[in-house]
């Protein structure tokens, strides 16, 4: 089988401990054929745009396959670790061979890990599709949010926060996948008890092409206890009522203040498991497990 040398870009600085490439380059690839090959049955990615993958099969008639595909040995065959949609524009582009990458020192589990990882560094994946990505990494390799977040180059709270879309109802998660709605949009929705009131919101906001603020405002209106006072009581400076809101978006929680006259008050902010406590602390700068 012919061997050819490449310069393209690996992923040493994602999981060195499991790949033998070395400074971010491959040393040689071989050409397969494309109907040996199958596709990662966990992969995050779900849908493929069918527009993209076509102007990806056009791309690759006029200039070829610029990187390798990277695989793993399986039976009489190969699953793909990366570079699912090159391998299916190259089908469709009429080719019968396809450079790639055979890394047969990757067990099931470890190849796994590199393909989650390298979907969620590189393809455009949906929020639900990240989150699920990502906890399906901490499944496998017992990673915490911490550890995870180091190895995608994110942020600790990004992570947490696509993670918690994942409490949302299926339905929610579909709109989010089907882009009929935005992470941003729902993500208020996480502070309401009641899945079927989430669910209507979520139609609301579609419906009436709420913007995320306003989807913050009328979810402050169906949790804040105020609505259940009097007038009198009810009454709440509109600038602390700003706060609140903008306090709300950040922590993706119900937050109070209590302001009293005399200048002093508190503010409270809710959390319903040690889950959600683990964030805000993250979010406060003191994460708990520097204790």
């Amino acid at each position: 089988m012919e061997k050819r040398k490449s310069l393209g870009k690996g992923l040493a600085n994602l999981l060195p401990e499991i790949t033998s490439i070395q400074d971010g380059v491959i040393s040689e690839y071989q050409y397969i054929d494309v109907d040996s090959i199958i596709p990662n049955p966990d992969q995050p990615r779900k849908k493929i745009n069918e527009l993209e993958l076509e102007g990806l099969a056009e791309t690759i008639k006029n200039v070829g396959i610029i990187e390798p595909i990277i695989v793993r040995k399986k039976d009489e065959g190969y699953v793909i670790i990366s570079g699912e949609r090159r391998w299916r524009a190259a089908k469709m582009a009429g080719f019968k061979k396809i450079p790639a990458i055979i890394k047969n020192d990757l067990d099931e589990i470890k190849s796994l890990e590199m393909a989650i990882i390298e979907n969620i560094q590189r393809e455009d994946l949906t929020p639900i599709e990240e989150a699920k990505a990502y906890e399906k990494l901490i499944e496998l390799t017992k990673w915490n949010i911490k550890q995870v977040a180091e190895k995608v180059g994110k942020d600790r709270s990004t992570v947490s926060n696509l993670l918690r879309l994942l409490k949302l109802p299926e339905e929610i998660q579909d709109l989010v996948n089907e882009k009929k709605i935005t992470a941003g949009q729902v993500r208020p929705l996480l502070s309401i008890a009641d899945k079927k009131m989430m669910i209507q919101l979520a139609q609301k906001i579609i419906n009436e092409d709420w913007s995320a603020r306003k989807v913050e405002e009328e979810v402050a209106k169906l949790t804040d206890p105020k609505n259940k006072r009097s007038k009198k009581e009810n009454f709440k400076d509109p600038t602390l009522i700003k706060i609140e809101s903008k306090l709300r978006a950040k922590f993706t929680t119900k937050v109070e203040i209590q302001h009293q006259n005399s200048g002093s008050g508190k503010i409270v902010i809710h959390y319903a498991n040690l889950d959600e406590f683990d964030r805000i602390l993250e979010l406060l700068g003191i994460p708990y497990s520097d204790f």
